[in-house]
């Protein structure tokens, strides 16, 4: 018998139980510690709930992560998650193309949502986009994904943002909705939860983009970060995928998950963006990135504000080595 396994009742009997048994010398028994992990979402809206719901069904800690969601809003993101302030953000591709063709640290390794979810709601007396000329509308900064929502908007209406309107950048929706509620601003481009409760407050409904090419959002790590740490976002991703599951399967818990994380308190429409993300835009359970959504973005952006987007590729925007991973 080794020696250790004889003197285990003695070192039991003086307190000293916490000393590791092996079978060999120096190989730990304890389980291997887990994974620490800093996740922003890039705003407190429906669309970020895979994270969440793989954050409070237990799916993280099943894979063996402690992680810790943080809201970081899609402005300031990327240059944290580039300065290693976070480990991995969730947001949509429009808030990763500059920085990623730009030949940045950064890439998408899952895709949680391939569709586009914004529609542009405007003041009770505002009915068209001839009455949009010259006012004051909302929109975030150049490069994220509600500015890409609201100059999408903008281009089905007819209207271009540089010239036919004035554009007041405040932020992502669950800021520009309260400026539309407060005068601030006539017209913005918003998602589920905050375009039901416009719906209900009567602000018209202009257009709605949900026909649209588009990857939405996904999970964004830095580049070099993808082979050090290959086995921690191969556990991310599968406990995001069992996120999304429990989304489908447990439909009371994702409603407290959505009146947690965005605030909203009313079940109508928790329950109507719930039906949102799981009947017109489901989340999606394969995590595969859209070529063709994203070719959509670099194709806008480029021909508007960003003029390397013409000749970038969408594989500059992706990273499919995790989803290869876990397929094996």
């Amino acid at each position: 018998m080794n020696v250790a396994r004889r003197l285990y009742p003695l070192l039991l009997l003086l307190g000293l139980s916490t000393l590791p048994l092996s079978s060999e010398a120096g190989t730990p028994t304890g389980k291997t510690p887990p994974a620490r992990l800093r996740i922003a979402y890039a705003a407190p809206i429906g669309v970020m709930a895979p994270v969440w719901m793989a954050a409070e069904s237990g799916a993280m800690k099943a894979e063996g992560l402690e992680a810790e969601l943080i809201l970081v809003e899609a402005r300031a993101a990327i240059a944290a998650l580039i300065a290693k302030e976070i480990d991995a953000l969730e947001i949509s591709a429009p808030g990763i193309t500059p920085a990623a063709i730009a030949g940045g640290d950064i890439t998408m390794i899952a895709g949680l949502l391939n569709k586009m979810i914004f529609s542009y709601h405007a003041h009770k007396d505002i009915k068209s986009a001839e009455q949009l000329r010259g006012k004051v509308v909302g929109s975030d900064r150049v490069g994220t994904a509600s500015d890409y929502g609201s100059r999408m908007s903008l281009s089905l209406l007819g209207l271009k943002p540089e010239s036919d309107v004035s554009i007041l950048r405040i932020g992502g929706s669950n800021l520009l909705w309260p400026a539309l509620q407060t005068g601030q601003i006539v017209a913005a481009p918003l998602t589920p939860p905050q375009s039901f409760s416009a719906d209900a407050l009567g602000f018209n409904r202009l257009v709605t983009t949900y026909h649209l090419p588009y990857q939405n959002v996904g999970i964004v790590v830095r580049k070099s970060d993808i082979d050090v740490k290959l086995d921690v976002w191969v556990r991310l991703v599968r406990a995001t995928r069992e996120g999304i599951r429990r989304w489908y399967d447990d439909p009371k818990l994702a409603r407290d998950v959505l009146a947690k994380y965005t605030k909203e308190r009313d079940p109508e429409r928790l329950q109507k963006t719930y039906e949102f993300f799981t009947k017109q835009a489901g989340f999606n359970e394969d995590l595969t990135m859209t070529e063709q959504g994203i070719q959509q973005i670099l194709s806008f952006l480029g021909a508007t504000v960003l003029p390397a987007a013409k000749n970038a590729s969408p594989k500059q925007i992706y990273d499919t080595r995790i989803l290869d991973k876990i397929r094996q």
